[in-house]
């Protein structure tokens, strides 16, 4: 089982490049299968290779929690680890060869285990946490319970005797095997989950992401009108966002400068409506704003909040330094409005904010709503 995951693993690594999941989940599950080996083939191998075994299994627990952890670029705290390993090394290594002391062993390697896994633990809870981030750090726990329940479990059964004679076929290393293949299969189905969600999330963002500044490109913007009032916020208002005279920028600056203004204004935009409304880059100098309903009413205020923040930047080129503009229409949403007709008055108010000096913010007169032009009828 150990090496079918290991193959899984490697596969997956293989065909993704940089998943960094994928390549520690597969050196766990093959330094698992090692450890495997010398634990339990011992007359295939020198009678002191099995003292391997043991830190051999605290690496898999190493490998294994960086595996689910790299997906949020975090990782066991290397120092405080390498302390605990070669403090549990030294012990197993004295009680094997110098001492020969079983029951210094067995608790010694539960103890480490313990220690690694309580060090990894505050790592898996964080804000925020989605289901599959919720299982695995539900599984690592239970992990890290069931080493503290057999590390108990040895002392109130009395194994140590047992395990001297017969470590293979103890009692204790019988339940150790059950329960470890069983905590193994846990793992292995949600690591692999969890690489499977991460490609899907890397593909689905490769499609609804503009690759220049960040934020939602045009696929990622109709997605979101599709998706208001479920996923996303109900939407009161829509503005339109146009840099002005961006082609001069681009013929006197380059494109280089021109890309620079681009990502500038999209962090602006996304800074300054944080928690008011959703941005997106339709295509060339042109970004589209989903405001939502419940700031309705302070649109054209916040708009002019956005044209401020753009005009007040400067970007440093060779030998000048420079300021750029936007015009912005913005039209509220009437009752039963669809988003695309406002967004279609948004954009006749940004026609009229261009007609009429740029840098300024062009506010559509409200369209009526289904209630007034029912009544007219």
């Amino acid at each position: 089982m150990y090496a079918v995951f290991a193959g899984v693993f490697i596969a997956i690594a293989r065909a993704e490049g940089a998943q960094g999941c994928a390549r520690k989940g597969a050196a766990a599950f093959a330094i698992a299968v090692l450890a495997i080996i010398l634990d339990t083939q011992r007359t295939l191998f020198p009678s002191w290779f099995f003292a391997l075994a043991v830190p051999l299994h605290w690496l898999v627990l190493i490998f294994t929690a960086d595996a689910f952890l790299a997906r949020h670029g975090e990782r066991i705290p290397r120092k405080p680890a390498a302390l605990l390993f070669a403090v549990g090394l030294v012990i197993n290594f004295w009680a094997t060869f110098i001492v020969d002391r079983v029951d210094i062993r067995v608790p010694n390697a539960s103890t480490i285990c313990i220690l690694l896994l309580t060090l990894a633990l505050p790592k898996f809870y964080h804000p925020k946490m989605r289901m599959l981030e919720k299982l695995t750090a539900t599984a690592i726990t239970a992990t890290w319970l069931s080493y503290i329940v057999r590390f108990a479990i040895y002392f109130i059964w009395g194994q140590s005797h047992e395990y001297a004679v017969g470590s293979l076929w103890s009692q204790y290393m019988m339940m150790f095997y059950f329960t470890s293949a069983i905590i193994t299969l846990t793992l292995a189905i949600l690591l692999i989950l969890t690489i499977t969600a991460d490609i899907v999330d890397r593909h689905h963002m490769a499609t609804t992401v503009d690759a220049l500044t960040g934020i939602s490109n045009r696929r990622g913007y109709d997605l979101m009108v599709e998706r208001q009032g479920t996923e996303m916020p109900p939407i009161g208002a829509v503005m339109m966002v146009d840099l002005d005279r961006f082609k001069n920028i681009n013929d006197d600056h380059g494109h280089a400068i021109g890309d620079a203004v681009l990502v500038a204004t999209a962090l602006a935009l996304e800074k300054g409506c944080s928690g008011f409304a959703q941005v997106a880059r339709l295509g060339g100098e042109e970004f589209a704003i989903l405001v939502h309903r419940t700031h309705r009413d302070a649109a054209g205020h916040l708009a002019q909040l956005l044209k401020s923040a753009i005009a007040a930047m400067r970007l440093d080129a060779p030998l000048d330094h420079i300021g750029f503009t936007a015009s912005i229409g913005v039209a509220r949403l009437a009752k039963g409005e669809s988003v695309g007709d406002a967004m279609r008055r948004a954009d006749m108010a940004l026609y009229k904010a261009k007609n009429e000096g740029r840098n300024r913010v062009e506010l559509s007169p409200d369209a009526p709503d289904e209630d007034a032009v029912r009544a007219a009828a």
